[in-house]
């Protein structure tokens, strides 16, 4: 084989491999750090999680008679409307003879007030005798609180009683979830290509240092928690004054919408949350062979082109002559 056709071959050898390894060379991926604020300071305003509440029952004056015309008279009461949970029902109260004479005071239930008119043993909610003023205070059940009370006033003596009675009942009532928090949602829906990496990462903290309950939700488990239904929570934490979080996440749960909600347990105190939050990820901003390999691979082929070049120059320099003609041969 001629070395011009050798060197020709070599050439191409060398400009196919050259072609190839640039292309075929493994590529590196470069991602950059983003992030975007979906809180700063945001202020999370909650009523208290236990309200005092009262219902004054009674305000009136009872005309008890002396004995010879039945010795005592009362007034009946409602009591209250409770509904949802409670607890520390009281009924407090006084009651005071108008000249200051000295009179007997009871509070029964209705069954109770039947037991001690047919004079049986009897168990009375409250019981005074021979007082001129008497101040009561005792506690309830949820049950008690909503039933009927009567309010007796007996004279002891020949002279009629003029009383006057005031009663109110006191009770702390836990606040609805709705009432006794707040919440803040992301609006803002995170678009990303292809990311990965995604973190949420923040801070909530009370102002005055009280302890709050926190919460981070999606959209259907926050209704579930508002709905006192079972639920599920990217984050919880309870009785904190200040909590931090680092979560990690997935893309589905990064690109959604999220509810950050503060609960007040306390009793007759507002309260006020600040939020921060940032959600952090990674996102691929480019693609690149390695440059060395490119530079390796242009080089190779570029070469393999000059050989191709010189052996198709060196073919035509060392091209063989081609022999001259014999001349013919004279007749003789």
């Amino acid at each position: 084989m001629r070395i011009p056709v050798v060197i020709f071959f070599v050439g191409v050898i060398m400009l196919i491999g050259g072609i190839v390894l640039a292309i075929a060379i493994p590529t590196t991926v470069t991602w950059k750090p983003k992030s975007e604020v979906l809180a700063s300071d945001k202020p999370l305003t909650i009523s208290a999680g236990w309200i005092s509440k009262k219902d004054d029952i009674l305000s009136e004056t009872i005309m008890a008679p002396n004995i010879l015309w039945g010795d005592y008279d009362y007034e009946l009461s409602f009591g209250t409307f409770i509904i949802g949970e409670v607890k520390d029902i009281v009924l407090v109260g006084n009651a005071t003879e108008t000249e200051g004479y000295k009179f007997n005071f009871y509070i029964f239930d209705n069954v109770n007030y039947d037991l001690w008119k047919e004079g049986r043993f009897y168990n009375a909610y409250f019981e005074a005798k021979d007082v001129a003023h008497v101040q009561y205070q005792f506690p309830l059940t949820k049950e008690q609180a909503t039933s009927s009370f009567y309010f007796v006033a007996e004279s002891p003596l020949l002279l009629d009683r003029v009383v006057t009675v005031y009663a109110t009942i006191n009770w702390v009532e836990k606040a609805s979830i709705y009432d006794r928090s707040e919440y803040f949602m992301s609006w803002e829906i995170l678009t990303v290509e292809e990311a990965k990496d995604f973190m949420l990462k923040g801070s909530a903290t009370e102002l005055a240092g009280k302890k709050f309950n926190f919460y981070i939700f999606d959209t259907t488990n926050y209704f579930n928690w508002i709905g006192d239904k079972s639920y599920t929570s990217y984050y919880e934490v309870k009785n904190v004054t200040t909590t931090s979080f680092s979560l990690p996440l997935t893309k589905d749960e990064a690109t959604s919408i999220f509810y950050f909600a503060a609960e007040n347990p306390l009793l007759d105190t507002n309260e006020t949350v600040n939020l921060s939050a940032t959600i952090e990820w990674n996102e691929k901003a480019t693609i690149a062979a390695t440059v060395g390999g490119i530079v390796l691979g242009g080089i190779i082929a570029f070469l393999g082109f000059i050989v191709i070049i010189i052996a198709g120059v060196a073919a035509l320099v060392f091209k063989p002559k081609a022999p001259a003609p014999t001349p013919p041969t004279p007749p003789t």
